[in-house]
C-alpha cells in the first residue's frame, strides 16, 4: 500500500486516533464522521478486518441490513454463519493457520428458530466462541457494522441499548458510524458514558479528492480537465466570476482537447451549472443549448453512456426557466426529461424527473399538471423493483395519486396496481409510512423548489 497515498494518509490518522482514545472498558465505540465520509469509516472498516489493519484489535465487519430492534442480532447471527461457512473463507482461515471447525452448532440452532431473545444473548457469546475458535482469546474483540439499509434509526438506538444490557466478556467492542450533524446515537452514548468513546476527526475529503484526481495534470489532459473542475469549484465558492469564466474556458478546451464527447458535455454542463450563483441566463442557455445539441449527436451516433448527461441537461434547462419565472416552460423541461428517461429505458432516473414536475407544480398550486406527473410515474409501476421503488420517490406520487382518486375514480387501473406494489415493499400499513416519510422528505423538496433549487 502506498504510504504517500492521499487516502492512505487519512487511514493512518484514524488508527491514531483510535489508539489515543479506545480504551479496554469501552464496549460501545462510535466515528462521528460527516455522513459523506461513510466510505472512509467502511475503507477503515475493511482495512482492519484484512490480514494488513494496524491495529492489534481482531476485528469483523459486516453490511447486515436493519430493519428493526427485535431482528438484527438474528440478523448479525445469520450474516455471520454465512461467512463461515463459505468455502473461500475456510480456504482463508486455513491459509492463517486455523484447521479446525468452529463449533456453530448452539447459534445456528438460535438462528434457525428465530429466537430473537436467544440471538441477543449469544451475540456476545459467538463473539468469545470465535475469538477462543482462532486461538485469539485475549484479544480485544471489535465488531463493526455499517447497515446498507436502516430502517429505523430510533430502533437502531434501541438495539445499541440491548447491546450495552448484554453481559459481555472483557474486550468485547461494537463500532458504529455516526453522523456529525445528526448525532443519532448521542442518547445511548451519553447514557453509557464510562463505557463508551466517540472518535471525531477532520478527514478533509476534498483535499484528499483533488490531490488524487488531479495528479500528473500537467502532462495528463484528462488530470488537467479535472484540474479545470475543481477550480471552477473554487472561483464560484468565492463568488469570483471571471475566475469561474477563465476556467470554464481551459475545461471547454481540454474537452475538445481529448477529443471525449462525454467530457466535453461535462464541461458545457457544468459551467453552466455553476453560472446560476451568477444569474447569468444568457450564458446559460448558450451552454445548455449547446451540450444539448452535443449529447443528440452523439446518441444518434449510437453513444449509450451520454444519455443520462442529456436527461441532466433537461433539468437544468427546467431549472433555469423556473429561475427566470418561466414556470410552464420549466415545467415541460422536468417532464421532458421523464419522457426521454422512459424512451431510454432508465426508469428510476423517469420517475425522479416526473417527481421533480410533480413537487414543481404541488407548490404552484397545478392540480392538473400534478396529476399528469404522478399518473405518468405510476405507468411505469410495473417496471420498477420494490426496491427502486423504496429507493425512489415513487411512493409520494403514488400515496398522493391513490388518495385523490380512490374515492372518485374506482375503475383507475393505476390505483390497484400502485396499491398492491406499496404493499408489497412496505406492507400492510405502508399508507402511515408514507405519511411520515412525505412530511419531512417533501417540506424539503417544496423548500428548495421555493428557493429555485429544484432540479440543480
Amino acid at each position: 500500500m502506498n504510504e504517500h497515498n492521499p487516502i492512505t494518509v487519512r487511514l493512518d490518522e484514524m488508527v491514531q486516533v483510535w489508539k489515543k482514545n479506545v480504551l479496554p472498558q469501552h464496549t460501545l465505540i462510535r466515528w462521528m464522521l460527516k455522513p459523506e465520509d461513510h466510505r472512509m469509516y467502511e475503507g477503515f472498516c475493511r482495512l482492519e478486518a484484512s490480514p494488513h489493519g494496524k491495529l492489534d484489535n481482531l476485528f469483523v465487519f459486516f453490511y447486515t441490513p436493519f430493519s428493526n430492534a427485535k431482528t438484527y442480532s438474528h440478523a448479525l447471527l445469520e450474516n455471520w454463519l454465512h461467512e463461515y461457512d463459505d468455502p473461500q473463507q475456510k480456504k482463508l482461515l486455513a491459509s492463517a493457520g486455523i484447521k479446525n471447525e468452529w463449533d456453530v452448532l448452539p447459534f445456528r440452532k438460535a438462528v434457525e428458530a428465530k429466537d430473537y431473545t436467544a440471538c441477543d444473548q449469544l451475540l456476545p457469546v459467538m463473539i468469545q466462541s470465535y475469538k477462543n475458535f482462532t486461538g485469539q482469546s485475549q484479544a480485544h474483540f471489535v465488531f463493526s457494522v455499517l447497515p446498507k439499509e436502516m430502517s429505523s434509526p430510533q430502533q437502531f438506538l434501541q438495539w445499541l441499548q440491548q447491546w450495552m444490557e448484554q453481559p459481555k466478556e472483557p474486550g468485547t467492542q461494537l463500532l458504529v458510524f455516526d453522523h456529525v450533524e445528526g448525532n443519532f446515537w448521542g442518547e445511548v452514548f451519553e447514557y453509557y458514558s464510562d463505557y463508551s468513546v466517540t472518535l471525531k476527526h477532520d478527514l478533509r475529503m476534498q483535499d484528499a479528492i483533488r490531490q488524487i484526481a488531479t495528479a500528473g495534470a500537467a502532462t495528463d489532459p484528462y488530470a488537467f480537465f479535472r484540474k479545470c473542475m475543481f477550480e471552477m469549484g473554487e472561483a464560484a465558492n468565492k463568488k469570483n466570476k471571471s475566475l469561474l469564466s477563465e476556467w470554464g474556458v481551459k475545461a471547454i478546451e481540454s474537452g475538445k482537447k481529448t477529443g471525449d464527447k462525454s467530457l466535453l458535455a461535462t464541461a458545457y454542463i457544468t459551467y453552466a451549472g455553476m453560472l446560476f450563483n451568477f444569474k447569468d441566463h444568457e450564458l446559460i442557455n448558450e451552454l445548455l443549448d449547446t451540450g444539448i445539441r452535443l449529447c443528440k449527436q452523439e446518441v444518434a451516433a449510437g453513444n449509450e453512456s451520454i444519455k443520462p448527461m442529456l436527461l441532466q441537461y433537461y433539468t437544468y434547462k427546467g431549472a433555469d426557466c423556473q429561475i427566470q419565472k418561466e414556470r410552464k416552460e420549466a415545467l415541460q423541461w422536468f417532464m421532458k426529461a421523464g419522457n426521454e428517461a422512459v424512451a431510454f429505458g432508465y426508469i428510476s432516473q423517469a420517475v425522479s424527473a416526473y417527481y421533480k414536475a410533480w413537487v414543481f407544480a404541488e407548490y404552484k398550486n397545478w392540480h392538473e399538471e400534478k396529476l399528469e406527473a404522478s399518473k405518468q410515474a405510476l405507468q411505469l409501476t410495473s417496471r420498477l423493483t420494490d426496491e427502486e421503488v423504496q429507493a425512489s420517490e415513487y411512493p409520494f406520487m403514488a400515496y398522493d395519486y391513490i388518495k385523490m382518486k380512490q374515492d372518485k375514480d374506482a375503475g383507475d387501473s393505476l390505483v390497484a396496481e400502485a396499491s398492491d406494489k406499496m404493499t408489497r415493499a412496505y406492507g400492510a400499513n405502508w399508507q402511515k409510512t408514507i405519511e411520515e416519510l412525505k412530511q419531512n422528505y417533501t417540506k424539503k423538496k417544496l423548500r428548495e423548489a421555493n428557493a429555485g433549487e429544484i432540479a440543480v
